[in-house]
């Protein structure tokens, strides 16, 4: 195993399937403790509280709340995972503007959802669409092999 820290660092280079896998599992833990530790600072916890759930002004807050969570994880993360994305983007011949893309997406999306304008169908559409587009580069990313 090379050195692991230079897998974050700088987007020139190729990572295969292993080394994306090893990174992206520690940045996922990375990112679980951060959002963990600011759910405290901002007091959302890691559950919901059931008596939220029918009271919708408090659950309007407690959704800004974590969009201000998702925001500033996001905003932390971006680098570490755009520099793993894209070296493995480069192991299958493409140059990873469409890892670049999904972080972009995402830190709007949450940008919405602090801000309170991702409620009711809007949220769901954006959900939607965040997702399918996290699938598409979790399978090109994690499971294609690369090229040599």
């Amino acid at each position: 195993m090379d050195n692991l820290l230079a897998n974050y660092i700088g987007f020139d280079g190729r990572l295969n399937r292993q080394k994306w896998w090893i990174s992206a599992i520690i940045l996922a833990v990375a990112g679980f403790i951060v959002s963990w530790v600011l759910g405290l600072v901002f007091g959302t916890g890691l559950m919901v509280d059931p008596a939220i759930l029918t009271d919708p002004a408090a659950l309007n807050a407690y959704i800004q709340k974590a969009g201000w969570i998702g925001l500033i994880t996001g905003i932390i993360l971006a680098y570490p995972y755009i520099a793993i994305t894209v070296k493995r983007r480069h192991d299958r011949n493409n140059n990873g503007y469409d890892a670049m893309g999904l972080i972009g997406l995402q830190i709007v999306v949450n940008l919405l959802s602090a801000l309170g304008l991702t409620l009711g169908v809007v949220g769901q559409v954006l959900g939607v669409i965040l997702g399918v587009y996290a699938i598409y580069i979790l399978v090109v990313v994690g499971f294609l092999k690369g090229t040599t």
